[in-house]
């Protein structure tokens, strides 16, 4: 019986975790005139439940502007909710183009209250633009 009861929760905290749609994620970037500081910044909001814990972790940044910390964790954060954190990004632009950044969104919701938190994780992309837009002709 116990044992039937441990893989009944091992099969069952990674679906609760995987539901996507219950977390939303979201990357955006100031676009900046000239190198130098490009800021940018991650939003992880509960559609349900509550957030008690993310972070934003740089899998892959453009060469032209690379990021001051590869991870932001929530003691970071510039806004909180018990539905909503936002980490700040902050990259070094060394010159002018378009590229893109991704982050891995990582959370822990609870949507049932403490004793029913999941993890969950996301990646999430965002363009770095630095300098001029150019529009085609």
């Amino acid at each position: 019986m116990k044992r039937s009861l441990w893989l009944i929760v091992l099969f069952a905290l990674p679906a609760a975790a995987a539901e996507p749609e219950a977390v939303d994620a979201r990357l955006a970037c100031r676009q900046e005139a000239s190198p130098g500081r490009v800021l940018c910044e991650l939003e992880v909001e509960a559609r349900q439940g509550q957030l008690t814990w993310a972070d934003a972790v740089v899998t892959s940044a453009p060469d032209m502007a690379t990021p001051l910390r590869a991870r932001v964790g929530p003691s970071q954060a510039t806004a909180r909710t018990p539905t909503r954190i936002r980490l700040p990004l902050s990259l070094a632009a060394s010159r002018e183009g378009r590229a893109k950044l991704s982050v891995r969104a990582r959370w822990v919701l609870c949507p049932g209250g403490k004793r029913s938190c999941v993890p969950g994780h996301r990646t999430v992309t965002a363009e770095v633009v630095v300098g001029a837009i150019q529009e085609p002709r």
